[in-house]
């Protein structure tokens, strides 16, 4: 993925000129990417910066939603430049950074029961109505945090918890058009999309929790 390579590179910027200067490597568990690996460098002794990566979340499952059988999965990977900032003596800290985000979810029906498209009713069978949810592809981060601090070199712990901002958005594919001898038109799958992008708009942000182990060297 090619966000991998921009973080990759982003660390390894980072780590130029570093010097004789402590720096950290981390890596830990969390939502909404199952591991974190990342590289801090402390900018004195208020302020640092990161890059890290995320991802490992893939999930599939089957569900019903009104008698519409439907496979799904979910898979979560985002890279993240954050700088931080300590404002008291110890490691408790502010952070604020932009993530880069490929996270999303795919409904795909299995061809049974009624779906209803913009109040109107079609049967599934032998048909289909697919939806993927898409989270932006930059989003900007808030959020505290514990570890990174100025300290001695050897083992640490950190811990993150913070929140990005954007809301999902759908897209739809599907041959309920054609399907049901016009009695469903574009205009009811465009009505029946929006009505899930409003409902999606609620949701303006993204938790964001991660802790693991740090390496200072």
């Amino acid at each position: 993925m090619n966000r991998k390579l921009i973080c990759l590179a982003a660390l390894t910027a980072l780590g130029l000129g570093t010097g004789a200067q402590a720096q950290d490597i981390y890596g830990g568990l969390g939502l909404p990417g199952l591991y974190t690996l990342g590289y801090a460098h402390p900018v004195g002794s208020s302020w640092g910066l990161r890059g890290e990566l995320a991802g490992g979340l893939s999930w599939s499952g089957t569900g019903t939603d009104n008698g519409v059988s439907y496979n799904a999965t979910i898979k979560s990977n985002r890279v993240g430049l954050f700088a931080d900032w300590f404002p008291f003596s110890g490691g408790f800290r502010f952070v604020g950074g932009v993530t880069g985000n490929d996270q999303k979810m795919d409904f795909n029906s299995q061809g049974s029961g009624t779906a209803t498209i913009n109040g109107k009713p079609i049967s599934m069978a032998g048909n289909y109505f697919n939806v993927t949810l898409k989270y932006p592809t930059a989003t900007p981060y808030l959020g505290v945090g514990y570890g990174h601090q100025v300290t001695a070199k050897g083992l640490g712990f950190y811990a993150d918890l913070g929140v990005t901002f954007g809301s999902f958005t759908s897209e739809v594919n599907t041959n309920a058009v054609s399907a049901s001898g016009g009695t469903i038109t574009q205009a009811d799958v465009d009505a029946q999309k929006q009505k899930m992008n409003d409902s999606l708009g609620g949701l303006k942000y993204l938790p964001s929790f991660s802790a693991g182990l740090v390496y200072r060297y």
